[in-house]
């Protein structure tokens, strides 16, 4: 008899690689919409709102390992990060999420539960990376929604199988 054992690490990175796929496939269906489209005036941009989510697994790693000491550095950041075309958002989301990918397979369980992060802004206790990779998958989720209706209201041909990452001919 084969037991499957799954290791804190594997639960965490399934679920934010499940998030991540669907979020991709949202991304890449921007292709060929209004990039400079914007719901209502005083909203971001369509692209904007790509850049933000291309920027998340990046930034929201470096900002759970308390890389960040200030919100200004964080936006110096996310200057730093930002692209200028769908493809080279694409690149630096896959870029983020894989280092993701490593920097959590390489934690045991003990390091995964263990409550030593603190993020320059948050209250409370220090928290685990067991409870802050579920926070950076509903960053991701919420963002793929906003980006979603965008595209929606955008007029773009999407639809619920879009946003589930979903192929036409599947």
């Amino acid at each position: 008899m084969v037991i499957d054992m799954c290791t804190i690490s594997k639960i965490l990175l399934d679920m934010i690689d499940h998030e991540g796929r669907q979020t991709r496939f949202v991304m890449t269906a921007a292709t060929g919409s209004d990039l400079n489209f914007k719901p209502s005036d005083g909203m971001r941009s369509l692209f904007d709102v790509m850049n933000h989510l291309a920027e998340i697994p990046t930034i929201d790693l470096q900002f759970c390992s308390m890389q960040f000491n200030n919100f200004e550095e964080v936006h110096a950041m996310e200057k730093e990060l930002r692209r200028n075309t769908i493809d080279e958002l694409l690149a630096l989301y896959d870029e983020g999420m894989e280092a993701i990918h490593e920097f959590i397979s390489k934690l045991s369980d003990d390091q995964l539960t263990e409550n030593s992060l603190k993020p320059f802004d948050l209250e409370g206790p220090p928290r685990s990376w067991a409870h802050y990779i579920p926070e950076i998958t509903t960053h991701l989720a919420m963002h793929k929604m906003q980006l979603w209706m965008y595209l929606r209201l955008a007029g773009a041909p999407v639809n619920m199988r879009t946003y589930y990452g979903v192929r036409q001919n599947d």
